[in-house]
């Protein structure tokens, strides 16, 4: 090999490692610059969700909080967060900055409700859960869980006080959890609900006000609803019955009756909440089902494949039921004869509780709830014999909807907090 030869050799090698050096110089730089970035953009990301945190907090413990958070050094950077309320949910934007990065996090809440529960009880008292209760779905009470027997849970269970269980095998498929407090406003008042149905009488021509008077509604599968006023369970003695579509009676989706009591029964079609309220005594403000009460389409369907209860897509209707003292089961032929007896609804007691009008009865097949009941106390649905039997009254066996997690009935008594539906980064 020439001298001239091994000149370019040496030159050809030289301008490889300077271009091998050069991307390798290039490629530690990037390197570098990524994991700068990378840094940058997770401090940002992270000051962004401490901003939501800290807002979320102030939220908790004042329910009215809208104050927001602007320039706040945090981390080396800066929180900025915007609360923004509508008539259904609050908006909690907040945004960290950190190095001319920024990040956004989002998060949405709505009023927490009672409709949540499949099963509440705020003082169960000497009531039990029997053999032959099945509950799916979230279970509270504020007292002891009193069990006699082998009652079924399948969804989470939680009390205050512990579990009393006299005998038997309760089963807790979705667990259990004492000391849980999730208190039960005393001497409630439906107060919100009164407003709206006064206002779709008084601003939109409704007439679903009723106050000093009993009210005897049947729902129509048609989207219509029969109504009466009169006194008392003979509806025979009532007024002429009046049928109109549910949104002429209730345009603003809330009936109310003050210092009465409601008898109820049909197939609804629509969204309506029925509120019986100001009572004086126990004489009044109790809304007695005096047949089914279900919508058109059952809320909840099994799945075998999953042996579990899902929701219907296609039901498209919703019911609450409020009462100021007890939500009853009427002694009426049409419960005597059909055994079972089915209501579609989320029930809230404010003060009273879940019952039975005739507590002699013989064993009368099983009361279908699929919804809620939230009582302040645990009424009395059945009595047991010596040996553990159902003596009077009914088996209970409620399917939680779980559409009541995201969206409720009208007006629907709410727990006065706020709780998380979603959350985007």
């Amino acid at each position: 090999m020439g001298g001239k030869a091994s000149i370019l050799l040496v030159l050809g090698f030289s301008l490889i490692f300077i271009v091998a050096g050069t991307n390798f110089w290039n490629l530690s730089t990037r390197s570098v610059e990524n994991n700068i970035d990378y840094f940058a953009n997770g401090k940002a990301h992270n000051i962004a969700v401490s901003g939501a945190n800290i807002a979320l907090q102030s939220i908790f413990q004042d329910k009215d909080w809208d104050d927001g958070i602007s320039g706040l050094t945090f981390d080396g950077g800066e929180i900025n967060v915007s609360v923004v309320s509508d008539s259904a949910f609050k908006i909690v934007t907040s945004s960290g900055t950190f190095e001319g990065i920024e990040h956004e996090v989002i998060v949405k809440l709505q009023p927490s409700s009672y409709a949540k529960f499949a099963w509440y009880a705020g003082n169960m008292s000497s009531k039990d859960f029997i053999t032959g209760d099945t509950v799916w779905g979230p279970f509270h009470t504020q007292s002891k869980l009193n069990i006699d027997g082998d009652p079924v849970f399948w969804g989470k269970v939680t009390s205050l006080k512990g579990l009393n269980i006299a005998d038997g095998d309760p089963k807790f498929y979705g667990g259990y959890e004492s000391g849980i407090d999730v208190p039960l406003p005393v001497n409630y008042q439906f107060t919100q609900e009164k407003s709206m149905a006064v206002d779709g009488v008084v601003n939109k021509g409704g007439s679903s006000y009723f106050d000093g008077t009993d009210v005897w509604l049947t729902f129509n599968a048609d989207g219509t609803i029969t109504h009466r006023t009169g006194t008392g369970s003979d509806s025979s003695t009532y007024s002429a019955p009046i049928t109109e579509p549910l949104s002429t009676f209730a345009p603003n989706g809330v009936v109310y009756v003050a210092r009465g009591n409601i008898y109820a029964s049909g197939t609804l079609n629509g969204k309506v909440t029925v509120a019986v309220g100001e009572a004086s005594g126990v004489g009044h403000g109790n809304l007695y089902l005096v047949d089914n009460l279900t919508y058109r389409n059952a809320p909840m369907v099994y799945d075998a494949a999953l042996n579990k209860y899902v929701k219907n897509e296609s039901c498209q209707d919703m019911l609450g039921l409020l009462a100021t003292n007890n939500v009853v089961v009427a002694e009426t032929d049409k419960n005597v004869f059909q055994k079972d007896v089915r209501i579609d609804a989320s029930i809230f007691c404010a003060q009273g509780g879940f019952t039975i009008e005739d507590k002699t009865i013989p064993p009368s097949g099983t009361i279908y709830v699929r919804g809620g009941m939230v009582a302040a106390k645990e009424e009395l649905v059945a009595t047991l014999d010596g040996s553990g039997n159902i003596k009077n009254g009914y088996k209970k066996h409620v399917i939680f909807d779980e559409r009541f997690m995201l969206n409720i009935p009208p007006v629907f008594p709410g727990t006065g907090k706020f709780e998380i539906v979603s959350w985007f980064e």
